[in-house]
């Protein structure tokens, strides 16, 4: 509401003029009815508003609201009709009338409202025993009520009329029942709606309880006047209500806080559960002090409900403490479930429901939030070289460090295994990413000390920020997890925010991975082969394989592009396989036609080398083709070396005895250190293109590549240099002892039939077993 300020101002100033009228026209009977007749401009106001707050409010308080609006009508009905009988001389009301039937109805709607709020707060056996409780509490009030205070004044200040009592007597009970529905629901931490809706509805009933206690007592002492200053108090109740309402249409807070202190909530509840039953002592008091005379029957039942009383009182004590265990356990397993066990944070279940419940309140306020998604690199390594142990306790080091890093506001999780989340929740910009990001950096940037082990981490970070990125909890998740395998690939920069080119580079892959899956057996992989030839003698001594992709939509791919789909996927074991065959197969194929024993050298990915039967499946198709192993050469990167070292080299070394000849493809690009030429005795030194690029025009490149042809020299290797172009380049190779050359000097990659005819025509010279 945009005018609730000017509600509140208004409101409150009416009160106080209300007041200062009533008290200066003291006397007057005239001037104190008229004045009572002013309360239907706000009771009709307040009613109309509580009209509209029932029609806007959720389904769940409706019920509630609507019953509140009728009690505000009810006491419009009834002032309405005291307003007729005022100025008709022709309407006299008698005493109990219909307006203070009306009047007493107000109470009674109110009642039913709470008790509804009672109902849907505190359902199941709960709400019995609470029901009960009240019944007892209600039960003696109302006989206390009339043995103590109504039965005396009407003896003595009221003609015996039975209807009046009964209404005299509806106030005190209803108003005992309404703060008893309330403290209930107060007890149990549960109330309408928000703290300030709460406040006003509690004020609310406090001040129709007040009025209607001092109208009883005036009334029964013939001295209550309509317009008296108690009369304020209804008004004020009513005005309360309204706040109540109108508050409670923005909505309830996020999370309900508990008002009360623990050890103060228990010692309520113990008075809750004991009021009835001390209600009950207090009405057998009254009724053995009431006895004329000794009565056995009356003293035993009394005893026999004191020590009923006492043994419920125990079977409390012995339930709270059963209770007690069971919460403590519930609340054990919750936190488990929630909680990552390793680590204490929270988990992947906890994270996603504290991000669907965020991305709903960035929605309903229009603002922003952001999702950070980050993992250890090369954690597996640490794992697979130094053990999970180790691997547990850098887990757990990194979680401490971003606790003390993150700000508490950040909802800092673990997904798995080596993945980590944080949600920034609210983000004020942009900025605020930045800084979570720089916070988890820094985590990295000193060493961590595991059982004497220095380790150095580093994490890639990818971001996410709602709505740019996801408009749900789970676009965020996939926007953030496509970023931060972006930052993982990108060797510069190892933090990224999404981009839309991600996810379409991501439907690249996925594109790819299905269709690469029958492209061998569609006829699309096929290979193509580039001419090596050595340098000093001038002789064609070889080709290398390499494969090529040609789809019938998606045009030719290029194996940078697909290659590493295959590698992810483990597509590249059949891949590999297939290639070995039909390179092995066109050597045969070449050495039938008379082009001599070509050297076939076939490309291996790492990831083969997985193959428990790499070594089998190669010597197997050796065999199967019938090819010389001498003539085949199987080259592989520099990266092998960051893998099982032992491993691979025992594997290198069943090749090389068969006669298979090793080459170490695009040396000097890799992660190998000069020892491992001595563990994998490669047969072939191949400078990469990289090196090769302007090697007749840069000096700095020409010492390179002349330091890495003395190595091979020195390790007896011999030396090819790739992406030969010019002629330039290969007298400078010439020069410099390189033994071979392959490149688009000589020609470019060719299918089977193009090499053949190059070896047919400006390619004579074959070299022959």
């Amino acid at each position: 509401m945009k005018h609730k300020p000017l509600f509140y101002g208004i409101s409150a100033g009416y009160l106080v003029l209300f007041f200062m009228l009533s008290s200066l026209n003291q006397g007057n009977e005239t001037a104190l009815t008229w004045i009572g007749h002013l309360n239907i401009v706000p009771i009709l106001i307040g009613t109309l508003l509580l009209v509209r707050v029932t029609l806007r409010s959720k389904s769940q308080n409706r019920l509630f609201w609507m019953f509140a609006a009728l009690s505000s009508f009810f006491y419009l009905l009834s002032l309405l009709l005291l307003f007729v009988d005022t100025v008709s001389d022709r309407i006299t009301l008698v005493a109990p009338s219909l307006a203070d039937f009306f009047w007493v109805s107000q109470g009674g709607l109110l009642f039913f409202g709470l008790l509804i709020v009672v109902y849907q707060r505190l359902k199941s056996l709960r709400l019995m025993q609470y029901l009960l409780d009240a019944s007892i509490f209600m039960s003696t009030t109302a006989v206390f009520s009339w043995s103590l205070i109504i039965a005396p004044m009407l003896a003595t200040s009221m003609d015996e009329n039975w209807t009046q009592a009964f209404i005299n007597l509806s106030y005190p009970i209803i108003d005992l029942g309404n703060l008893f529905l309330l403290s209930l629901l107060l007890f149990a931490n549960q109330t309408v709606s928000n703290v300030r809706a709460d406040t006003g509805l509690i004020a609310s009933v406090l001040l129709l309880t007040l009025g209607d206690s001092v109208y009883l007592y005036m009334q029964l002492n013939g001295t209550y006047l309509l317009g008296s200053p108690i009369d304020l108090t209804w008004t004020a109740s009513v005005l309360c209500m309204v706040l109540a309402g109108l508050d409670s249409l923005e909505g309830g807070p996020k999370e309900r806080k508990k008002r009360m202190s623990a050890a103060l909530t228990k010692r309520l509840g113990w008075l809750r559960r004991l009021l009835p039953y001390v209600s009950l002592i207090a009405l057998f008091a009254i009724i053995l002090q009431e006895l004329s005379e000794f009565n056995v029957m009356v003293v035993g039942s009394a005893l026999a409900l004191l020590f009923i009383i006492a043994r419920l009182i125990l079977t409390f004590i012995e339930n709270d403490y059963l209770l007690g265990r069971l919460t403590h356990t519930v609340e054990v397993k919750e936190h488990e479930a929630n909680h990552d066990l390793l680590t204490g944070l929270p988990n992947r279940r906890k994270f996603d429901a504290e991000l669907r419940g965020a991305v709903r309140r960035a929605q309903e306020d229009q603002r922003q939030l952001a999702l950070l998604f980050f993992d250890l690199d090369r954690f597996k390594h640490v794992n697979d070289s130094l053990g999970h142990t180790i691997g547990d306790q850098l887990l757990q080091v990194v979680a401490d460090r971003l606790r003390e890093y993150i700000p508490a506001s950040r909802l800092l999780a673990r997904q798995g295994g080596d993945e980590f989340t944080v949600l920034v929740d609210p983000l004020e910009g942009e900025v605020e990413a930045y800084r979570t990001i720089a916070a988890i950096e820094e985590v990295f940037k000193k060493p961590i000390m595991l059982d004497g082990i220095v380790l150095y981490g580093c994490a890639s970070i990818g971001a996410a920020l709602y709505p740019r990125d996801g408009c749900t909890a789970d676009e965020l998740m996939r926007s953030a997890d496509m970023a931060m395998h972006e930052a993982k690939k990108n060797r510069h920069q190892k933090s990224l925010f999404f981009e839309p080119s991600m996810g379409q580079r991501l439907a690249y892959k996925v594109e790819l991975e299905h269709e690469m899956r029958d492209a061998i057996e569609r006829g699309e992989i096929s290979l193509h082969y580039q001419l090596q030839k050595n340098i000093q003698t001038g002789h064609i001594v070889g080709v290398e394989a390499l494969i090529r992709w040609n789809h019938p939509t998606l045009g030719p791919i290029s194996p940078v592009e697909f290659i590493p789909v295959a590698e992810e996927t483990g597509m590249i074991i059949p891949i590999g396989e297939w290639v070995m065959k039909t390179a092995c197969r066109q050597q045969v194929e070449w050495t039938r036609q008379g082009y001599g024993s070509l050297r076939m050298s076939v490309n291996v990915s790492p990831y083969q080398f997985q193959d428990e039967l790499f070594v089998e499946k190669i010597l197997h198709t050796l065999r199967e083709t019938g090819v010389d192993p001498e003539n085949m050469t199987i080259e592989v990167t520099e990266s092998l070396a960051i893998r099982d070292v032992e491993k691979v080299s025992a594997q290198l070394r069943l090749l090389r005895d068969t006669g298979i000849r090793l080459a170490i493809d695009d040396f000097g690009t890799g992660y190998a250190s000069l020892k491992y030429l001595r563990t994998f005795e490669p047969h072939l030194l191949k400078i990469d293109r990289f090196f090769v690029d302007g090697i007749d025009i840069e000096t700095e490149r020409g010492n390179m590549v002349q330091a890495i042809i003395a190595i091979g020299r020195s390790l007896n290797m011999e030396v090819l240099a790739e992406g030969v172009e010019t002629i330039e380049q290969l007298e400078f190779l010439r020069a410099a002892g390189c033994d071979e050359v392959q490149g688009y000097y000589l020609s470019r990659p060719l299918p089977a039939d193009g090499v053949e005819q190059l070896l047919r025509g400006p390619f004579q010279m074959i070299r022959t077993v």
